[in-house]
């Protein structure tokens, strides 16, 4: 689950209290405005629950029906998901493509990690709302593989791409669009390529549990051409060593994932879990959002309000917990050769839904 598309803040004509209180304000109220659109869906989902006949899910409601909260939250996310991918592809298209350092985009030259590629794991596709940046076909074409003509393009060397490419993979410039020499390594070493730069993606997996969101998740892998690349596992990543035997430990490339980590059921030791499919030197791409550090300043006060919003946070939007430590689950999930993983620094002290933002590399 994603949180709330944050309200950007006003450039400010200089430090005055007014202009600092009215930033503070709406920061502080941007949770209640979502919560309360979420709400506004509640009647359009009872209807069609009562077209559907799911009458059982009606009589538990939202408070004991887990039918009711998926039905919910699918009526809402159909205009929410659109929203937050819009305030958000800002982050994670240079996110995949490993230009992302000290929780910052930053160019080609400065990136200190491949981008995605390999094969891949989705947690929580939901339903595709970032599953056509695994496309390659609307990314790269086949000219932007060298490996595979066994040259070296001209005139490539030291090509910087520019920063804040448009998540339209399509209309990405051929001047913008990233080359790289890929070496294949032992079967349990990730693919050696070059940092900074989109990979070649070769499989997907997508763990979606949500049943009643796979029409949509499964319209969308076809628009983005992904339907002979992208499965989807309809279980949790509890079940994956049961019900998926093509992933074994250590066979993956990367995995990814964005606001997603919020809905897990027992996220630390499922994350671990996850862990464990990496391949050594396989990457880890987080985008998610996390608690508030009390040890910031203005942290207690996050802190105490975060939770706060937290009573209600997770009725209305899908079990989407607000106060998760996702930043500690990761770093001891096991050994990383690099941890590269922060808050943005654009967001400010009264954030209430601040994010984590980076790559760990096993």
């Amino acid at each position: 689950m994603a949180p709330a598309p944050s309200r950007p803040s006003s450039p400010s004509a200089g430090p005055g209290l007014l202009t600092r209180l009215n930033t503070t304000f709406w920061a502080l109220l941007d949770p209640w405005i979502f919560l309360s659109l979420s709400l506004s869906y509640l009647p359009q989902t009872i209807i069609s629950l009562i077209r559907q006949r799911r009458f059982l899910a009606l009589l538990g409601g939202p408070l004991l029906s887990d039918d009711f909260q998926s039905a919910w939250f699918g009526h809402f996310w159909s205009w929410a998901g659109p929203q937050v991918r819009s305030t958000a592809e800002v982050n994670v298209v240079p996110l995949l493509e490993g230009r992302v350092r000290n929780g910052e985009v930053v160019p080609k030259s400065e990136a200190h990690a491949p981008g995605v590629g390999g094969v891949v794991l989705e947690i929580g596709p939901g339903s595709g709302m970032w599953v056509s940046l695994f496309s390659d076909e609307k990314y790269l074409n086949s000219s932007s593989f060298p490996e595979e003509q066994g040259e070296t393009p001209e005139g490539e060397e030291g090509h910087e791409e520019e920063e804040g490419l448009s998540a339209s993979w399509a209309t990405i410039p051929d001047d913008q669009k990233p080359h790289h020499r890929e070496t294949r390594t032992t079967q349990k070493k990730t693919t050696t390529t070059a940092v900074g730069t989109r990979q070649r993606i070769t499989q997907v997996y997508g763990v979606e549990p949500n049943y009643g969101i796979h029409p949509l998740l499964q319209h969308n892998i076809t628009q983005a051409g992904l339907s002979q690349t992208y499965t989807i596992l309809p279980f949790g990543i509890e079940d994956i060593e049961r019900y998926a035997p093509q992933i074994q430990p250590e066979s993956l490339d990367c995995i990814v994932s964005i606001l997603c980590l919020c809905s897990i059921p027992e996220p630390q030791k499922n994350i671990g879990i996850l862990y464990r499919y990496l391949k050594p030197g396989g990457r880890w791409f987080v985008y998610e959002h996390v608690k508030c550090c009390s040890n910031k300043p203005g942290g207690w006060f996050m802190s105490a309000y975060q939770a706060f919003v937290n009573l209600f946070w997770p009725l209305c939007l899908g079990g989407c917990q607000l106060r998760r430590d996702t930043a500690r689950y990761l770093k001891e999930a096991g050994p990383w050769t690099d941890i590269d993983l922060a808050q943005p620094p654009k967001e400010q002290w009264h954030q209430t839904v601040p994010h984590i933002y980076g790559i760990l590399t096993k």
